[in-house]
């Protein structure tokens, strides 16, 4: 068990791991974070040109940005923290490590999927909240506090949000793995990978919703929202679950 893992040696190496990535990686990070602050100083600067009174962005605006930010943010985080893996040098370095298969793969998605992620949110909702405050607009009108009260683009956000992290957490791992699988177009490849699964999983849906179509009224009330919404849930628990097997595998098979 304890060549499996070790909380010891764990902690060791997640905390040198964290180390590695915030040294590489802060002023990327930092820089996504601060995206509020480069759009309301780029507002301020169209409000100078034109001439008019200066006011920060409109809260679907910035709803807009950060949906952006974080689909861009997801694809962009696990190549630059682990792409390095399937390097030659780089790579075998990384094998050489003296922690387990196990503990590797705990820290890449604690790191990659949980602390950067947690990290960069918390950046983010900071910035707008500042440029909310001294550009004089209330704080309820802050996109922490909008998003806090369960609604984002208009919609009501009760019970969603659980299901939109397992959806991202779910973004970054697909990501990850194709990091650590493929060599060279890390990003590019996953994204034709993604075009390809996505086109098998809306055939399938569409033979799905053709037998549901076809259901009588009656059918149709006998599967309650929650039912859709509990198997949502659970596809997509077993869908993180796969990937933390295959990137698992995926790191104890690696060759160079």
């Amino acid at each position: 068990m304890d060549d499996i893992f070790n909380f010891r040696r764990f902690g060791k190496y997640f905390l040198s791991d964290l180390t590695r990535l915030y040294s590489d990686n802060w002023l990327k990070i930092l820089c996504f974070g601060l995206i509020p602050v480069f759009a309301a100083v780029l507002s301020l600067m169209f409000s100078l040109i034109g001439n008019y009174g200066y006011s920060y962005a409109g809260i679907g605006t910035r709803e807009t940005f950060w949906s952006i930010s974080v689909v861009i943010f997801s694809i962009w985080l696990p190549a630059a923290c682990f792409g390095y893996v399937t390097e030659k040098r780089a790579g075998g370095n990384f094998i050489l490590v003296p922690a387990s298969t196990f503990e590797k793969t705990a820290s890449m998605i604690i790191n990659t999927a949980v602390t950067i992620p947690a990290a960069f949110i918390a950046i983010y909702m900071a910035s707008d909240f500042l440029c909310t405050i001294v550009s004089g607009e209330g704080i309820r009108e802050s996109l922490a506090v909008h998003i806090s009260q369960g609604r984002f683009f208009s919609i009501a956000m009760a019970g969603m949000t659980g299901r939109m992290l397992l959806s991202v957490h779910a973004g970054i791992l697909f990501f990850l793995l194709g990091a650590i699988f493929f060599r060279k177009g890390k990003i590019s490849k996953s994204i034709l990978v993604l075009f390809g699964l996505s086109i098998i999983i809306l055939f399938a849906a569409f033979f799905v919703l053709k037998d549901i179509a076809n259901m009588s009224a009656e059918e149709l009330d006998m599967i309650a929202e929650t039912d859709f919404r509990t198997w949502a849930t659970v596809l997509a628990v077993l869908q993180i679950i796969v990937f933390y097997i295959l990137i698992y595998f995926r790191i104890r098979k690696i060759q160079y």
